[in-house]
């Protein structure tokens, strides 16, 4: 540009010296001479931006193998989607995780509960496209208990067949397996697989498992349920067991050396044939532990079925679960500094939940707000060795989620809990429940 104001100044200083023909030849050349050097700056501009752009081509190349995100789309062997990031990553290490915070307020009593409840990090690593590590570390209660919940190696061999080696999620259920807290919408799990189906369920062992374009299936040997780790219900007089008889008694990776531990089977089946369809059923059954009062030992069994249908923004699912203790009175007399007179035999329990997302009836916004309604109907002990029972116990939940991102939600819910039952104080509960969850 500096050498076209010379030139233009030259150019002045001769227009009185040159003749009309010369000056016309001098105004073409200094056209020329501008044309072109608008085309250089042109062509550098494009330049610049064709080295801004290959600049973030190189940056989110680098991203994609270095950071692994949630794909909602994606799970392996029935876990959730977090818990699936290594198998997809491009990197071989993979973190993720998951978190749940809460409120409520109970009417019956005033009492308020505000708690960090769930801190939950994955770390997976692919020693090969077919063995993979993959591990959960719960923090829980504030980080007042800590507890390795899952740390397994696979070995993928086939779609249709592979191994899982190491300490696992109990494939039983539908919460137990997919317990991320975007998942389910209830603040709190669902206290059929709280307390029938004890998640989250975690036990050292080997299991096979697989898909075809119908079915999906897992089988395996599992370190078993021990009855003689229950627990009364809290008070020194008791002489029975409280509603968490099958819960306390899982070993959770927790033996050591003067313990004896029972190997026990589990398996489970999935129809997966229809688009949005999964009915299935599992099953589980081992001996039940020591006994503690000199007896047989007895053997411990869980079944379920379970269904979940999924169209557009509605989704329904429920579930059917029994268990059977044999030889329940093996485990009466002095039980963890306590005389047992009474013991748990069966329970059984179901729930049913429904959801329908409403957002698209109030924005066009990518969002969701499902409403949702939960029926419960359980009996932790259908039979007790003396030839009573606990009772009925029957809930009804209503609330709302909102997802503001896929991979994250607010809870919000109303539970009204009838407890026709000998174990529980209040007859009739009422609770107010709000929620965060997320996972990454």
């Amino acid at each position: 540009m500096k050498k076209l104001l010379l030139s233009s100044a030259a150019a002045l200083v001769l227009a009185n010296t040159l003749s009309a023909d010369e000056i016309s030849d001098l105004k073409v050349q200094l056209k020329a001479l501008t044309e072109r050097l608008e085309s250089l700056e042109m062509n550098s501009k494009k330049q610049a931006e064709q080295t801004n752009a290959l600049a973030d081509e190189v940056i989110n190349a680098q991203n994609a193998t270095s950071f692994s995100t949630v794909d909602m789309t994606k799970t392996e062997a029935g876990l959730g989607a977090a818990a699936s990031k290594v198998y997809y990553s491009k990197n071989p290490l993979s973190i993720g995780g998951y978190g749940e915070m809460y409120y409520s307020h109970q009417n019956h009593t005033g009492t308020d509960t505000s708690e960090v409840y769930r801190f939950v990090p994955y770390i997976g690593y692919k020693f090969s496209d077919n063995i993979i590590l993959n591990s959960e570390i719960e923090f829980e209660h504030g980080g007042q208990e800590v507890s390795v919940e899952q740390l397994y190696l696979d070995f993928l061999i086939d779609p249709a067949f592979n191994v899982r080696l190491g300490h696992q999620v109990v494939p039983m259920g539908l919460i137990n397996l997919n317990h991320e807290p975007v998942l389910f919408n209830t603040v709190a799990r669902p206290d059929v697989e709280q307390y029938l189906i004890p998640s989250t369920w975690h036990e050292t062992g080997l299991t096979v498992y697989g898909k075809t374009d119908t079915f999906n299936y897992a089988a395996g040997a599992i370190v078993a349920l021990d009855m003689g780790l229950a627990n009364h219900d809290g008070t020194p007089e008791a002489d029975t067991f409280g509603k968490s008889w099958i819960r306390d008694a899982r070993r959770g990776g927790n033996e050591s050396n003067n313990e004896t531990s029972n190997i026990g089977g589990v398996a489970r089946l999935d129809y997966v044939g229809m688009n949005g369809l999964l009915i299935g059923t599992s099953l589980y059954a081992g001996k039940a532990g020591p006994s503690t009062n000199g007896q047989a030992e007895g053997i411990m069994t869980i079944a379920d079925i379970h269904a979940q249908y999924q169209y557009e923004g509605f989704k329904i699912k429920g579930l059917y679960t029994q268990s059977h203790l044999s030889k329940a009175d093996s485990y009466l007399g002095d039980h963890q500094g306590v005389i047992a007179t009474v013991h748990p035999e069966s329970a059984r329990g179901g729930y049913v939940n429904m959801e329908y997302n409403i957002l698209p009836y109030l924005t066009q916004a990518s969002t969701r707000l499902p409403i949702f309604f939960q029926y419960e109907n359980y009996n932790l002990a259908t039979s007790l060795t003396d030839g009573t029972s606990f009772g009925n116990t029957e809930s009804f939940t209503y609330g709302l989620n909102y997802f503001p991102h896929e991979q994250v939600v607010l809870k919000g819910e109303y539970k009204l809990r009838h407890n026709k039952n000998g174990i529980d104080t209040n007859e009739n509960e009422g609770i107010y429940s709000f929620g965060l969850g997320f996972i990454f």
